[in-house]
């Protein structure tokens, strides 16, 4: 039984797994949790209706608020008449911060929609998918980022203990790994200046003979080592699907964000990925109309995200943070942010449309991760097959596309 709401990222998705284990063991069950992200500032709108919306259907119901927007909007839902409990980020994972909420009531007395909602929300559900935190906070300090500020400074989980949880896993059934963090790619360097993502990904290999899929979620272009392109020449576990934090494909915006890539070395980067793994397909964080972004920088970002090939894109018109030195920055008229966002959205949608054509009448290594057959290539691109159980793992050459997911 699940009873967190997650917004944002993979790892608060994991965090949001760990929280209900521990309002679980301790039979919290009246307790609803928002584990929050902070973004942008829409998304904090969102979640504030989110709840109030949950409240009006689940009056008698506790509402705790968690996660990064607790720390950057702590005021806002510390006012808020629906909100008992606000947990700081780096609290909510402490047993502690949660054993002294009141137990009375119990899931079954929620409304129905919130039930199935709240089951149906947290990836980590999955039966053959888990993520493993191996990596929190960011020593960066990008000018349009607050996550920082909420998350502290970057520390890594040791091997061992990352080992530990993938064997567990593994023992439990579970097909596909997805490795997560704040700055996966700067993990290992708290340890020693001589470890890197790479050196993990090799130990990781080594240490389980099993098969099973490896994914990675968003990596720096600044911080990938030799020893990961080894990894990639070396092992077919790490699937070949690579999401980055780009942010921006011009080089005067990178440098106003103080990103540490140029557009150069994103597209070296590429082409490198794809000389190793032919098949790669690639993903990307974009911001539409960062402050003084003009058309023209904007038409740069659209032409290499077009000359990459990036199928998956991740776009989201500028937010101002408050605090964040994009702030001060002259800012550009919100409709112009959110038209271009929409408009490199329906870029990307082409984009995909035509890699996942190139899929056609190759074979493609599947796992099932859904009852009703869908599943995703080696590559990240959708299938649906009928008759298949989830967790079936099998060889397959797809023969035609239906409503963007390929079809045997």
């Amino acid at each position: 039984m699940n009873n967190v709401f997650t917004f944002g990222c993979r790892l608060n998705f994991w965090e949001s797994e760990k929280i209900n284990k521990i309002l679980i063991d301790n039979k919290k069950y009246n307790v609803t949790v928002f584990n929050t992200c902070s973004v942008t500032n829409e998304t904090v709108k969102n979640i504030v209706s989110s709840i109030k919306k949950f409240h009006l259907r689940n009056p008698d119901m506790k509402i705790a608020v968690t996660g990064c927007a607790a720390e950057t909007n702590f005021e806002t839902f510390n006012n808020m008449n629906e909100v008992s409990f606000v947990i700081k980020n780096n609290k909510k994972l402490l047993e502690e911060s949660w054993k002294n909420l009141p137990t009375k009531r119990t899931l079954t007395d929620l409304h129905e929609k919130d039930l199935i909602k709240l089951n149906k929300v947290n990836p980590s559900n999955s039966k053959v998918r888990k993520f493993i935190k191996i990596q929190n906070g960011c020593d960066h300090s990008c000018t349009f980022c607050i996550i920082p500020k909420c998350r502290g400074k970057s520390i890594s989980e040791s091997i061992d203990r990352i080992n530990k949880l993938i064997e567990i896993n593994l023992n439990n059934n579970i097909k596909e790994i997805i490795l997560t963090g704040v700055d996966l790619t700067s993990w290992g360097l708290d340890i020693s200046e001589n470890l890197f993502l790479g050196d993990l990904l090799r130990n990781i290999f080594s240490k389980n003979n099993k098969y099973f899929r490896l994914r990675l979620s968003s990596l720096d272009v600044a911080e990938l080592d030799n020893s990961f392109f080894e990894v990639l020449k070396e092992d077919d576990r790490l699937m070949p699907h690579f999401h980055f934090s780009l942010q921006s494909l011009n080089n005067m915006i990178l440098k106003r964000m103080k990103r540490r890539h140029s557009v150069e070395q994103v597209k070296e980067l590429f082409e490198k990925i794809k000389t190793i793994s032919p098949n790669a397909s690639f993903g990307a964080d974009i911001i539409t109309g960062f402050p003084t972004e003009t058309e023209e920088m904007f038409c740069d970002t659209k032409k290499v995200i077009q000359d990459l090939k990036v199928s998956h894109l991740h776009v989201f018109p500028y937010s101002e943070k408050n605090g964040t030195p994009a702030s001060k920055m002259p800012q550009l008229p919100v409709e112009i942010r959110r038209n271009r966002a929409k408009e490199l959205r329906e870029i990307g949608k082409k984009i995909y449309l035509s890699e996942l054509k190139k899929q056609l009448f190759n074979k493609h290594d599947i796992l099932i991760e859904s009852a009703n057959g869908i599943g995703k290539t080696a590559n990240n691109f959708s299938v649906k097959l009928k008759n298949k159980s989830v967790g079936s793992h099998l060889k397959v050459t797809f023969s035609k596309i239906e409503n963007n997911f390929l079809v045997a």
